[in-house]
């Protein structure tokens, strides 16, 4: 019998999951079973000239050849075999699919050719939704559709058998054009446009699975068919010898990455071993995008992994274990993920840790265990946290379960990218997720030091938070090696401070110094009365610096004065700030720095006329920090300042940039856009006069401290909590700069 094998094009949708780029794999495999018994014709949209990527005006994208050029490759036969896969938009009639055929002239049967790895959909109208076929094998199709074929191809819906692994031979890709299907993979990674991928194509890929099936039965999953077939939840695995096979003919192929898809390649150790050591012999690389079990990765994995893999992959779903347990129906122990994050951090492999937010009964409190415990694994190990909403897929357990909400049905253009109500409301999983996002994005920022140049001061503030350190300057030397070694592990950013940094007259030097070995920011925070003589703010202005904030605690000298303890202090700033704006080289932005206290936080408004009377459109409001003088003497009431600065982002937001730090997310609910929380400060290294050195988010949340409301708060993931005012010490501990660099980037172990 003349039987055409056809892989069809596909629409995906933008929002797409999964690899439709490798779902050729199973065509591959049931085009080489049919050759032994019958004269075959693999026809894949994916491997021929035209094959690629193009996104279409409904915001869905073409994949693979166009319609024509496939049904022009199509040869005659008795019989065509269709290849359906998730990606053809089941239950709906997918356009592309149809248009194939429409387009053929002989019997048509559907076959999933499931391999293993990608999730499925269980549609019985599948059928209904394509009368141009007789039949529909589901599932594994390679014992199933030969019978058929013996049989005369009887109409209906056939459940496929599952094949014995050790009879079926290798895939057929000796059948296809692989120049055409890699310039396939190229056209699509770039037109895709997504960046780069966790789990890129090589130049030469192509797919293979080393098993088939799960024992496990996550709740969220539709990737077993099994479950569906009312067969055992089991693993079949391919003999070492096939597994051999399939790497040599890959290799003899001129490939140069396996795409595995697995949907658990290292369930039995033996067999991931042996994976392993065969692929190492094939001298391939390899990506395993459905990724790993946790508890299942030893150190030695990590270590014959590195070099081999792009990124390694792990599922913890939620970080709180009674989510895991009860809701997910994981059988895992988060421990393991800490281990494995730690091991793939000592190994120097990428680490992909996946997560939920949104299941059926997940409190406010346990989403928050979850982005909490992504976010120390990132800080700690730089284990890369992809934190999805929990989406009821059709056929699995979580659909069940959210029996009263619309199924997603289509796998986009929604999927995973907005909450499906399956537990708290929409908008407050949404700010959830914004709020850790935010998040991350600070603690992936550059790194900063920040240096205290010296402890000298000209004022004498209330809330000074170094104001009961020794005046000292620090010492030149030791300082211009501390930029060197800050520079060399890659930190860009430095804040000269003090103290008065102006009142040290190795300031300026610093500057030059710190420009000359590289770095690209530089800030002076000063309080700008020694600028009061004009050559000496031109000297500093035009020093290299990018930034230069002004201390201003009041909007007249009255004002001014009670806060910085200096009667003539404001005539000098003012006068000071006057001179660097006049002289300001292109490039350099200037802006004021204002602490709220009980005495001047109602002059706020007034603070913001007088910065931008002064040509200054850069506004910085802190809130005490509780170190140095800085105690509930002091600090206003925080809700009161909280309010004054909400109306003062209303009516200035437009003309001035404006920054609030120190102060709870939770006071300024909206405004996040404006907030710099402790997390915010995770790459700031702050280097003490005495060369003590301290990570600056750690040195604030020491005197931090959370109360039974932040558990279940949208913001608790950014924000530390509560500053505690009573006293001010200073902090008890204090540790080396390399071992606070090490802390949030892994790869200077290794230096």
């Amino acid at each position: 019998m003349r039987v055409l094998v056809i892989h069809p094009p596909m629409s995906i949708a933008r929002d797409f999951i999964d690899y439709p780029h490798v779902s050729n794999l199973g065509a591959a495999q049931l085009a080489a079973v049919l050759a032994t018994e019958h004269d075959v014709q693999l026809v894949d949209a994916f491997a021929l000239p035209g094959s690629s990527l193009e996104w279409r005006e409904d915001g869905r994208a073409h994949l693979g050849a166009p319609t024509d050029e496939v049904l022009r490759a199509c040869g005659d036969a008795d019989v065509a075999v269709v290849i359906t896969t998730p990606f053809h938009r089941p239950p709906h009639r997918d356009d592309v699919l149809a248009s194939i055929l429409e387009g053929l002239s002989m019997p048509i049967v559907l076959a999933d050719a499931y391999q293993s790895g990608q999730h499925y959909v269980e549609v019985p109208t599948l059928l209904e939704a394509y009368p141009e076929a007789s039949a529909w094998v589901k599932y594994e199709a390679e014992l199933t559709l030969p019978m058929l074929l013996r049989e005369g191809i009887p109409a209906g819906v056939h459940v496929g058998e599952r094949p014995d692994l050790a009879t079926l031979p290798l895939p057929a890709w000796d059948r296809l054009d692989l120049k055409a299907y890699w310039t396939f993979h190229r056209r699509f990674q770039r037109n895709l446009g997504r960046g780069a991928s966790a789990f890129p194509l090589g130049a030469r890929t192509i797919p293979l699975v080393t098993s088939r099936g799960c024992p496990f039965v996550c709740v969220h999953c539709s990737s077993n068919p099994d479950r569906h077939a009312g067969a055992p939840k089991t693993q079949r695995r391919f003999s070492e010898a096939h597994l051999e096979g399939q790497l040599q003919q890959l290799k003899s192929l001129g490939a140069d990455t396996a795409y595995v898809l697995d949907e658990l390649i290292n369930v039995r150790k033996s067999h991931f071993n042996a994976f392993l050591r065969l692929v190492a012999d094939a001298d391939l690389r390899f990506e395993v995008p459905n990724g790993f079990r946790a508890d299942y990765l030893e150190p030695r994995h990590f270590a014959r992994m590195r070099g081999r893999v792009t990124t390694v992959s792990v599922s913890a779903e939620s970080g709180s274990d009674r989510v895991v347990r009860d809701v997910v129906d994981k059988q895992l122990d988060l421990g393991a993920i800490r281990r494995a994050a730690e091991n793939a951090h000592r190994a120097g492999v990428p680490l992909l840790i996946h997560y939920m937010i949104g299941l059926p009964g997940e409190t406010a409190a346990e989403v928050n265990e979850t982005l909490s415990f992504a976010l120390e694994l990132w800080d700690l190990y730089r284990a890369t946290p992809a934190v999805q909403y929990a989406t009821p897929l059709p056929g699995t357990q979580l659909a069940a379960k959210s029996a009263s909400l619309p199924v997603v049905d289509d796998w986009g253009p929604q999927f995973q990218r907005a909450p499906s109500g399956t537990s708290l409301d929409d908008d407050t999983l949404r700010l959830f997720m914004r709020t850790f996002r935010h998040r991350l994005r600070e603690s992936r920022g550059p790194q900063k030091l920040i240096m205290n140049v010296t402890y000298v001061c000209n004022n004498h503030c209330t809330f000074c938070a170094v104001g009961t350190r020794t005046q000292v300057d620090g010492h030149p030397t030791r300082q211009r090696e501390i930029l060197d070694k800050y520079r060399r592990h890659g930190v860009e950013l430095v804040d000269f401070d003090g103290g008065e940094p102006t009142l040290n007259p190795e300031l300026v030097p610093l500057i030059r110094h710190a420009r000359r070995i590289g770095y690209q920011r530089i800030n002076v925070t000063t309080n700008g009365r020694l600028c009061a003589y004009e050559d000496f703010a031109k000297k500093l202005v035009t020093s290299g610096l990018t930034t230069l904030l002004f201390s201003v605690h009041g909007p007249d000298f009255k004002s001014h004065a009670r806060e910085v303890g200096v009667a003539e202090a404001f005539d000098q700033t003012v006068g000071g700030i006057r001179h660097c704006v006049a002289h300001k080289p292109e490039g350099v932005d200037l802006g004021m720095n204002v602490t709220l206290t009980k005495t001047n936080y109602e002059k706020l408004p007034q603070l913001a006329q007088l910065a931008w009377d002064l040509g200054l459109r850069w506004l910085n409001i802190q809130f005490l920090t509780p170190f140095g003088r800085a105690t509930t003497r002091f600090a206003p009431k925080t809700e009161d300042a909280a309010a004054v600065t909400r109306a003062l982002i209303d009516d200035w937001h437009e003309r001035i940039k404006i920054q609030v730090i120190n102060l709870p997310w939770c006071y300024l609910p909206g405004y996040e856009q404006y907030l710099a929380g402790d997390a915010a400060k995770l790459a700031r290294h702050m280097v003490f006069v005495n060369n003590e050195s301290v990570n600056l988010a750690d040195y604030l949340a020491a005197r931090r401290v959370k109360k039974e409301e932040c558990a279940s708060c949208a913001y608790a993931c950014f924000c530390s909590g509560f500053y505690e005012l009573d006293d001010a010490p200073e902090p008890p501990w204090l540790v080396t700069p390399e071992s606070l660099l090490k802390r949030t980037d892994p790869k200077l172990e290794a230096r």
